[in-house]
């Protein structure tokens, strides 16, 4: 490949694969099921944006470097992104696996991380007994509590941004021109 091809790619190719990813997310609102429903943008979107920036920032770390601060953030936005789609808490455990693999875990990420989720926590819960806020975890009216079942159409777009920004990274990585 020449130095010509390879700086071209590194430029176009991240680009392409944001622009997948974008018909992605829009293809799983025009399609998804949860029309009918009408439970607006922010429940495809929001979560998707929050999730986006909690993995940008700790994407950013570099090796051996102190990581409290980065992980107190994806805590808590990780928390917000449970807000509309509880089930994406669950996504500390990969970046913790991450920050594990990058050497820049602790018993003090750790507890950080943690930290920022019940930061977010606590504020639900008093939303929630004032009334302003509905309970992220209630299915509606009379139809329970669930987990995994709330919105997994969100997935997609949320999906979508995850995918895109690690293979974009990975793109401009292999593709620097030395």
């Amino acid at each position: 490949m020449t130095r010509r091809t390879q700086n071209i790619l590194y430029h176009t190719l991240p680009v392409a694969i944001w622009l997948l990813a974008g018909v992605g997310c829009v293809l799983s609102r025009v399609f998804s099921p949860s029309l009918r429903e009408q439970i607006g943008v922010a429940a495809y979107y929001v979560p998707a944006a929050w999730t986006f920036l909690a993995v940008f920032l700790i994407g950013r770390l570099r090796r051996h470097a102190d990581s409290v601060e980065e992980c107190f953030w994806m805590g808590l936005f990780l928390g917000l992104a449970g807000c509309w789609m509880p089930a994406a808490v669950l996504l500390l455990l990969p970046m913790w696996a991450y920050l594990a693999f990058q050497n820049i875990f602790s018993r003090r990420s750790l507890l950080s991380s943690l930290v920022g989720l019940g930061l977010v926590v606590i504020w639900v819960a008093v939303l929630v007994y004032l009334g302003i806020m509905q309970n992220p975890l209630s299915l509606g009216e009379g139809q329970g509590v669930a987990f995994f079942a709330i919105r997994p159409w969100a997935w997609i777009p949320t999906g979508c941004m995850l995918v895109a920004y690690i293979a974009s990274t990975i793109a401009r990585r292999n593709l620097r021109v030395r």
